[in-house]
């Protein structure tokens, strides 16, 4: 490994042998250079920082507010979950802003974050302090526009970003005040992703085997606020009457009569005890939406006030923080006894009403408002990892949506809302990219969102159904709840297949989760696992391998009845018809209608 440093203008290299693995961007400003017992301090007039070495690499460890940015060389992956969810990320145009947890974030950021970035050529980069990121950063002059849910043209682009233009400035930025990068140096992508887990950790258990093994329903998507005793015995027995295989129920939001108080509203739900014991005797485990916010109204947020449970303004009352169903308080998760609160309740609630476990939403950065106060002093990423961790270690039978390094714990994490449409732009294109993204930055263990996304704006087709239904399929679980039966038979037919064939494949999906657990790799992988040298594999964003011997090529395009499939280097059998292929080469416009999910297994 070799470091060079040019002076005027300033330009930091790092090469091995012949090939280049890191440079930054020229800097015009000339550089002075000390050597210190630690390392080198580099001196930019009015900026400096030290590169200190490491047994894997370089430190470099900034003063005062900098920058700096680096040419994206080979192909890059990390960052996590995006609502524009592009892979690899050079194909990707983020605008600098600050790498924070999100809930839509207005740059694109999103939910499940890591401070982490890896390339092909075997560099990771992990930051250490609050920073910015920008990555391919669009001119000023680009137009952007704001992401809105059955938007096409996605949250900063005015159209797709295609693999042989560059409209961004081709770098990865970094900002940030007292900023401190830890760069290190393996051999390619996989052996960077094996770095990335031996700092970050993985899961030691798995979640509960029955939620990879039969499909999740929620009421959400079908209902959304429109929720009732009478609405959910309703959706179960439709279930049953239309044969589809069932795991969980979900009882999704106006479940309560005020928000944060952890009980039934009875006018909606006037006996949810004998609600709950019906749903049992027909084979449903039921579970309930949790949220952080209370509703100034609910006894809850009383009580929370009165003992200093919930997040306080600079004058010491209780900081009401908006989110998306309108202003509340926000629990203090730096507070145990605020936490032991908030368990005894949700305790108490599954006692009473005989309830499975919840559905635990929100809990990103930006519900933390930056001039609130909280028990302990944190970043506001750090709410993140708080409020996962106390709630992955008390349930089981349980989903989050955010992350801010909580790859250890043993639950599934829910993707961000996708929207009803077919891109990569939240749509279902980013079901795929976003479960490989979440999944090469340590998170194996990722819930696909409702099959048909949330029909916010748009109603799906039974066309759109009917792929994504085959895109779930192989994944490691599936949720629903836009009926297929209310798209057609053909639509009830073919997804009603799929939903089993996502059961007959769920043995194996345990025993590839239960690996995970002993080597951090993810469930789903994407191609170039087989064989991170493959330019070809590098490059592929819409096929993936379930372990490594199971190939999937999921048809993400409207209309269309054929696909091209890459098959890595080997021997590949088609699971339909059993014909051989040899890999290391592209099937052209192989046969994929409506009713077909292109499989292949590797012999």
């Amino acid at each position: 490994m070799s470091l060079n440093i040019n002076l005027e203008p300033f330009q930091l290299t790092i090469s091995r042998a012949e090939q280049i693995l890191l440079r930054s961007a020229p800097d015009p400003r000339a550089a002075t250079l000390t050597e210190t017992s630690s390392g080198i301090q580099v001196d930019l007039g009015n900026a400096s920082f030290s590169i200190i070495p490491t047994p894997s690499g370089f430190k470099l460890d900034f003063s005062g507010e900098s920058q700096i940015a680096f040419e994206l060389i080979g192909h890059w992956f990390g960052h996590g979950e995006l609502l524009n969810q592009r892979l690899p990320l050079e194909r990707l145009m983020l605008p600098l802003s600050p790498f924070e947890t999100f809930d839509n974030g207005p740059a694109g950021q999103s939910c499940k974050l890591t401070p982490a970035w890896y390339s092909s050529t075997g560099v990771l980069i992990m930051a250490d302090t609050p920073l910015s990121v920008g990555i391919n950063q669009p001119p000023k002059d680009y137009p952007r526009y704001e992401w809105s849910l059955g938007d096409e043209k996605g949250p900063f682009s005015e159209r797709p970003f295609a693999d042989d233009e560059n409209l961004g400035d081709g770098l990865i930025t970094f900002q940030g005040k007292d900023l401190v990068l830890n760069i290190s140096f393996a051999d390619d992508a996989l052996s960077a992703f094996q770095q990335l887990i031996d700092k970050v950790g993985h899961p030691s258990k798995t979640p509960p085997a029955e939620l990879f093994s039969k499909p999740t329903w929620t009421t959400w998507a079908r209902y959304k606020t429109e929720v009732s005793q009478d609405v959910v015995m309703r959706f179960a027995d439709e279930i049953i009457a239309n044969d589809y295989p069932y795991g969980v129920l979900e009882i999704d939001d106006r479940w309560q009569k005020h928000y944060g108080d952890i009980a039934f509203d009875l006018e909606r739900f006037p006996n949810p005890k004998e609600m709950i014991a019906i749903l049992h005797e027909k084979g449903f485990k039921v579970t309930a939406w949790i949220i952080p916010f209370f509703d100034p109204d609910s006894r809850a947020f009383a009580e929370g006030a009165a003992r200093n449970y919930l997040v306080r303004t600079q004058q010491g009352e209780p900081y009401l923080v908006s989110w998306w169903q309108g202003e509340g308080g926000l629990l203090d998760v730096t507070n145990p006894s605020a936490l032991t609160w908030f368990l005894e309740s949700l305790s108490k609630l599954q006692v009473e009403s005989g309830l499975d476990g919840y559905k635990f939403d929100a809990g990103e950065a930006c519900f933390l408002p930056p001039d609130a106060l909280t028990y302990a002093p944190i970043h506001p990423n750090q709410y993140t990892n708080l409020y996962v961790d106390f709630i992955s270690q008390h349930f089981s039978l349980m989903e989050v949506r955010s992350g801010w390094f909580n790859q250890q714990a043993p639950i599934f994490f829910r993707q961000w809302d996708k929207a009803t449409s077919w891109g990569a732009d939240n749509g279902l294109h980013s079901v795929l990219t976003g479960i490989l993204a979440l999944g090469i930055t340590g998170y194996p263990f990722i819930l696909p969102d409702m099959v048909g996304g949330n029909a916010y704006e748009a109603e799906p087709d039974a066309e759109l159904m009917i792929r994504w239904t085959q895109l779930n399929a192989l994944l490691p679980a599936m949720q629903f709840s836009l009926a297929p039966w209310d798209y057609g038979e053909e639509c009830t037919a073919l997804c009603r297949e799929y939903a089993a064939l996502h059961t007959k494949f769920a043995p194996r999906m345990v025993e590839i989760a239960q690996e995970s657990t002993q080597t951090g790799a993810p469930i789903i992988r994407p191609i170039w696992w087989l064989d991170a040298h493959d330019e070809q594999a590098l490059l592929c964003d819409d096929e993936f391998l379930l372990g490594d011997d199971l190939l999937v090529a999921p048809v993400l395009q409207p209309a269309a009845r054929t696909r091209d499939i890459y098959l890595p280097a080997g021997v590949w059998r088609d699971y339909w018809s059993d014909e051989m292929y040899k890999g290391g080469r592209t099937l052209s416009a192989y046969p994929a209608p409506l009713g077909k999910l292109p499989i292949f297994l590797r012999e």
